[in-house]
């Protein structure tokens, strides 16, 4: 989990002792039971799975059946104790519609599963998990119109695109499940230049609430379609399909660039002028930065920080450096200076990353629509300096994603889809790692260290809050999520799910 300047998503596979830990779980029957949003336990008998069983075409599975835990187990380990009764993996829209059916009749908490990667674990409960695992297909047509199942990963998406003709703009992180991803908008390193993955959906396949499968586009069921562009997954319906206009890939010069330093100092620096940039930069430059606490040597810990930024420009070398030159003037000379001038599909890859060991994080997002003032960077750089833990397994991060605002996103208009963070110019991210199962203590100083950050952008910031990155600290994420699009959202919730089977700890409701 060190800052390498390849990852500002998490993705993981599971740990030997985490997965230990969960299948301890199950096994002590933490499963055979689920709690209702209302606080009511349900506990199912043998028969009543054995019944499902017999009316799916899918595997139902449960604890003690081989490949029960990696069907369930969140890539976010610190919601491992949120052991399922039962996972469906469904063959289609019938059994996804039966096992709604079912979980109305023996009132069992659902949730949907594409990729696993919820931040917030909202993609497990102690109920039903709906794994939509087998809906994994991606086809390319000729004239860029891709039709992507339920669960396709960024991975499948990119084995079916690269080196061709057509780009969908999608995540880093290859385990990732598309559906999540462009049901909260979707940014990305393409997304200032090409848009959000969800400004390229043309249209969805669900199965709703109660059981009819219908599909929504601007044509058909428009207020549903309005809201699946951002309202967030597992809220209005069971995405199975969707259908993408995909953008031509760049065929002219594509800069890579990535600078490296270390240091208190370098980091407030390229902060600062990394920020200025993100203010008038076109969108076919784009940029991610972060600094990271290291383990504290002779120097003390204001020298124990990594720092990088690394991105694209979409042009000729001459442009990007005149564009990228206040920063480098700024900045003490790089340890590690990397520009190569190459064709799209050479660039592409470099900003996808593999699956790494599971571990748990809690970071909270924050937009930022104006520059930010050098003090309250420095209070930043300081907060970092002063990390709880410095460890490879266990430290802070603080991420500047430049991937949002600019000409191409901001062309949509804050309501015009349900992602409402339109007019903005960068994402920032205090982001603590920390290996499964840390102690608690140390868990709640991380956790503060976010929270403190936090306290130092909000008087510059809006109040706004990316949907994809959740954080069950959040007390007010519905206006921080969702702004003033919230009210619509939660009439299309109650259009569509009047009796809230999709819920989650931070899932919307219809009633306000």
């Amino acid at each position: 989990m060190r800052l390498t300047g390849d990852s500002v998503g998490h993705v993981s596979t599971i740990d030997r002792r985490t997965f230990l830990f969960a299948g301890a779980l199950a096994a002590a029957g933490v499963g055979l039971a689920a709690c209702t949003p209302d606080g009511d336990w349900v506990r199912l008998e043998a028969s009543a799975i054995e019944a499902l069983r017999r009316r799916v075409e899918g595997t139902v599975l449960v604890p003690g059946d081989s490949g029960f835990t990696n069907a369930w187990m969140p890539r976010n380990g610190r919601f491992a104790d949120a052991v399922p009764q039962l996972v469906v993996r469904v063959a289609g829209d019938a059994d996804v519609a039966t096992c709604l059916a079912w979980c109305r009749e023996h009132g069992l908490p659902i949730a949907v599963r594409g990729g696993g990667h919820n931040y917030a674990g909202l993609s497990t409960t102690t109920g039903l998990v709906l794994d939509l695992s087998r809906l994994s297909s991606v086809r390319v047509g000729p004239d860029g119109r891709m039709t992507v199942g339920g669960a396709a990963t960024n991975a499948d998406v990119l084995d079916a695109t690269r080196d061709g003709s057509w780009l969908l703009p999608g995540g880093t992180c290859l385990s990732v499940g598309v559906g999540g991803l462009v049901l909260g908008g979707g940014i990305g390193y393409h997304s200032r230049w090409a848009g959000l993955t969800s400004d390229h959906l043309h249209s969805a396949r669900v199965v709703t609430a109660n059981g009819d499968v219908v599909i929504a586009s601007a044509d058909e069921h428009p207020d549903l379609f309005w809201a699946l562009r951002g309202g967030t997954g597992g809220t209005f319906g069971v995405c199975t399909e969707f259908r993408f206009d995909a953008v031509p890939v760049p065929r002219g010069e594509i800069v890579y660039y990535r600078f490296a330093w270390t240091g208190a100092d370098a980091a407030l620096a390229m902060l600062v002028a990394l920020d200025r940039i993100h203010q008038t930069a076109p969108p076919e430059f784009v940029a991610s930065a972060g600094i990271q606490a290291t383990p504290v040597d002779d120097d003390g810990p204001d020298a124990a920080m990594d720092v990088f930024v690394r991105g694209q420009y979409l042009g000729g070398e001459d442009d990007f450096l005149a564009i990228i030159a206040p920063l480098l003037e700024a900045t003490p000379p790089p340890l590690s200076r990397d520009i190569r001038v190459e064709p799209f599909w050479e660039v592409a890859p470099r900003f996808t990353n593999p699956e790494s060991e599971n571990h748990s994080w809690g970071d909270i997002s924050r937009y930022a629509d104006a520059p930010l003032p050098e003090a309250a960077l420095q209070h930043v750089v300081e907060l970092t300096a002063d990390a709880p833990s410095r460890t490879p397994t266990t430290n802070v991060q603080f991420w500047m994603i430049g991937w949002v605002g600019g000409a191409v996103m901001d062309s949509v208009g804050r309501t015009e889809t349900a992602y409402v963070h339109r007019g903005m110019t960068e994402l920032l991210r205090p982001t603590p790692v920390w290996a499964n199962l840390t102690d608690a203590a140390l868990v709640a100083d991380l956790e503060a260290w976010t929270s403190a950050v936090i306290d130092v952008l909000d008087p510059h910031t809006p109040r706004e809050s990316y949907q994809n990155f959740p954080n069950l600290a959040v007390e007010d994420w519905p206006e921080q999520y969702f702004a003033e699009n919230l009210g619509r959202l939660r009439a299309v919730k109650a259009e569509w799910d009047p009796d809230g089977i999709f819920t989650s700890a931070q899932g919307l409701s219809g009633n306000g």
